[in-house]
């Protein structure tokens, strides 16, 4: 969770009124909590998240109601587990959970709701017998979907309901975070669970260049290419993938396919430093992460120095102290660690010193501003003397005009990566590319400042 949220905790009322079965907190009770959230903060952001399992009357029939009990009491367990301190959860009635996490930003609002939609992906065990059941989410967002905690709770139930229509197994938005209309966003959303099957994704490779236009890296970019659908916008594709629970598979496969490609170039012989893959919130949290990293490395041949990962603010402070060891062990087998899109989040720059980083990113929001009156230069350049204080270094991410490069090379920012430098290129254009390095240096005519 964002660090911000931390100090935003749940207004919680006294005395709490239980359910007898969970433990949890009931639907009354949680309306209220979020009601005094609100008056609280209500300039501030709130995550309504309602999970239902799906078929449980199947599962009352079938097993029994006493199973059916112990099911409820063990989805109530991994939920509360689950929750961040700052947040708060009730039972609703029947096999419906509500979770209310306060202080979240869309994405990672989203991304929430992607992890409560896994909960249930462990099966659960029952006296010698396992039992798989699966679970649908609806999401409402405070202020966006409604003003007052019962038109949220009423909001994402709705939502829950229409993902339990679709079979289950999903998570549905109060609104539509893609605009897509709905029979669209179906489509897509079946086509996007073949399309790893189906060889319709690939990977685009965006230069970084150091202080003097030479060549220090590529981040790998992912490109979904469908027959009828034509090129899907990243951003819109990627955030379905989080949403219905395939970013896990995407993403090892992005990783792979980077890693064996920078193996090959190695092997022919060509100087390309280094390859950065971003990695998901929901794959960075996986417990096998690490050594999915490190059987990645060994069946590439790949050198742990040739691979950085990139990793999101609101990722490393859902728990700043797993995320830190988790980095720790990475970096043990020579990976480097990027914090991506850094400044958008809620931390303040200080967390940097708790984590063992190498590279700081600063978002492409900063940059865009760079140049206008009042604009972002002075956060730029106090970015970048924060984090060469903390031996790190700098890359300004989408670089776009000549006028942005002036100014991030004023700031002193390490390197730089954006359309001015590089367009993304296949592998065969990065080959290209390495036969023609002075392509990368055509905009670098004045000599980089130097000093503070």
């Amino acid at each position: 969770m964002p660090a911000r949220a931390a100090t935003q905790q749940v207004q919680r009322p006294d005395p709490v009124d239980r359910d007898t079965l969970t433990g949890l907190m009931r639907g009354g009770a949680l309306e209220t909590v979020m009601a005094r959230t609100i008056q609280a903060r209500p300039d501030e952001s709130l995550t309504v998240c309602v999970l239902g399992i799906d078929r449980f009357r199947h599962i009352n029939d079938l097993l029994g109601y006493e199973a059916g009990d112990r099911i409820l009491r063990e989805v109530a367990g991994r939920l509360s587990r689950w929750l961040p301190g700052n947040g708060a959860i009730a039972r609703l009635g029947g096999d419906e959970f509500a979770i209310v996490l306060p202080g979240l930003k869309e994405r990672d609002a989203m991304l929430s709701g992607a992890a409560i939609l896994n909960i249930l992906e462990p099966p659960i065990a029952l006296d010698e017998r396992e039992i798989f059941a699966s679970a649908s989410v609806g999401l409402s967002l405070y202020p966006e979907d409604g003003s007052s905690a019962p038109k949220l709770l009423s909001k994402a139930s709705l939502a829950v309901a229409r993902a339990k229509a679709r079979g289950g197994g999903v998570m549905e938005r109060a609104t539509n975070p893609n605009g897509l209309p709905p029979e669209e966003r179906y489509q897509m959303e079946g086509a996007l669970r073949r399309a790893l099957e189906h060889n319709e994704l690939s990977l685009r490779y965006q230069p970084q260049v150091d202080r003097d236009g030479k060549l220090r890296g590529l981040e790998a970019l992912l490109v979904w290419n469908h027959p009828e659908l034509g090129r899907v916008q990243t951003e819109t594709f990627v955030r379905l993938a989080e949403e219905i629970g395939v970013i896990a598979p995407i993403g090892a496969w992005v990783l792979e396919s980077a890693c064996r490609q920078m193996a090959a170039w190695r092997r022919e012989g060509l100087a390309v430093p280094r390859v950065a893959v971003n990695v998901s919130p929901l794959q960075f949290s996986c417990p096998q992460f690490v050594e999915m990293v490190s059987g990645v490395l060994r069946e590439t041949g790949l050198d742990g120095d040739a691979l950085e990962l990139e990793v999101t603010e609101g990722t490393i402070l859902r728990d700043i102290e797993e995320s830190a060891a988790r980095m720790r062990d990475l970096r043990a087998a020579g990976v480097r660690i990027a914090i991506d899109d850094f400044g958008v989040g809620y931390s303040p720059l200080t967390y940097l010193h708790r984590l063992p980083l190498d590279v700081v990113k600063v978002d492409r929001t900063f940059v865009s501003e760079i140049t206008k009156p009042s604009g972002s230069l002075p956060v730029v350049h106090t970015i970048t003397v924060l984090a060469h204080h903390r031996g790190l270094e700098v890359v300004a991410e989408g670089v776009e005009t000549e006028g942005e490069l002036e100014l991030v090379r004023a700031a002193r920012c390490d390197m730089v990566q954006g359309y001015l430098i590089g367009n993304p290129l296949t592998s065969a254009g990065i080959e290209e590319l390495m036969r023609e390095p002075e392509r990368l240096t055509a905009h670098f005519h004045a000599p980089w400042p130097s000093g503070y």
